[in-house]
């Protein structure tokens, strides 16, 4: 049969959730994508379908093949011919496939969710402790310190929790990291709000901010002080925020909270998402009348560069004579 032009393009304008619907497959919306409901599995099954958001283009996760309309979805899953996924779709006739009028989704008010905190260990959080000052070289007394303003504890199954608290002192925010170094856990609690990510406010006066995209980071940057200045208390000068990620949520809300703030130094990873993320920001808050610094790391991140600067072996003093 010869496929007309007209045809052609019909076909590629079919609404792909609307025709699966009409051939009985139940979808729901899930993100931007559309899924088919597949009430019990099985290998082959569509579970592992999506249909983007312009209702046409769609992938196929479990193979890896995608296509950008209906007929090439027939072709690649209904093991159609090109001229069988166009009959099948806008008919000879091009009137046998009818669309389905569009339902209006009415708009969803987002769910606000309750924080949920893991429950806290019994006892003392020597794991949490360990791990932050032995594997991560973080100073003992900030540890302490953050410890006993609850802003970090240690879980009932030995993770180290990070915790932000909002406007008024109520936790917010929370992830988690994993105190195992051979097997990396961390994601934030269910709950969290990102405006609220771990923070650390300074004492100085000078308006300098210095943002990082970890906990971890974080505190390796305030013991890099102390280790620098030879100063149990030089981390307690500056001010520091996490952004739990390369997202500014927190930061754009830590600058409309603290107005003392003039400068911003980034220190994010040295990877791509972190370079990435800094050259889209260093704009964006010079453009808003801040000084922006970007601190170029030499290794992948803030806690890498803290482990070198300490493991580093001693200068070699020549010219020594030595009895």
């Amino acid at each position: 049969m010869q496929i007309t032009k007209e045809q052609k393009a019909a076909a590629n304008q079919v609404d792909l959730v609307d025709y699966l619907t009409s051939k009985g497959y139940q979808l729901e919306k899930k993100g931007n994508s559309y899924k088919i409901k597949i009430h019990k599995k099985f290998p082959g099954d569509m579970s592992s379908l999506s249909i983007f958001d312009n209702r046409r283009g769609w992938k196929r996760w479990s193979s890896g093949e995608s296509g950008g309309d209906a007929i090439s979805f027939l072709q690649a899953n209904m093991g159609m011919s090109f001229q069988d996924a166009v009959v099948e779709l806008v008919g000879g006739s091009m009137a046998a496939y009818t669309p389905l009028p569009r339902k209006t989704e009415a708009p969803k008010i987002p769910e606000v969710k309750e924080l949920s905190l893991p429950k806290k260990c019994e006892g003392k959080f020597s794991r949490v402790f360990a791990y932050l000052n032995k594997s991560r070289f973080i100073d003992v007394n900030i540890i302490s310190k953050m410890i006993a303003d609850k802003k970090i504890y240690q879980d009932e199954r030995n993770n180290a929790i990070f915790v932000g608290y909002n406007e008024e002192n109520k936790a917010a925010f929370a992830c988690v990291r994993g105190t195992n170094t051979q097997v990396q856990y961390r994601g934030d609690c269910e709950g969290s709000d990102k405006k609220y990510a771990f923070s650390m406010d300074g004492t100085n006066s000078n308006g300098k901010l210095y943002v990082f995209e970890a906990s971890i980071d974080l505190l390796s940057h305030a013991t890099m002080a102390n280790h620098i200045t030879k100063n149990p208390d030089a981390w307690k000068a500056h001010s520091r925020i996490s952004l739990a990620g390369t997202s500014d949520v927190a930061l754009e809300h830590y600058l409309k909270s603290h107005p003392e703030v003039k400068e911003i130094h980034f220190v994010l990873d040295n990877d791509k998402a972190g370079r990435d993320a800094v050259a889209k920001y260093v704009p964006k808050y010079e453009s808003l009348g801040y000084k922006v610094v970007n601190h170029e790391l030499k290794t992948k991140d803030m806690n890498k560069e803290l482990e070198a600067y300490l493991t580093k072996p001693p200068p070699v003093q020549r010219g020594v004579v030595r009895k």
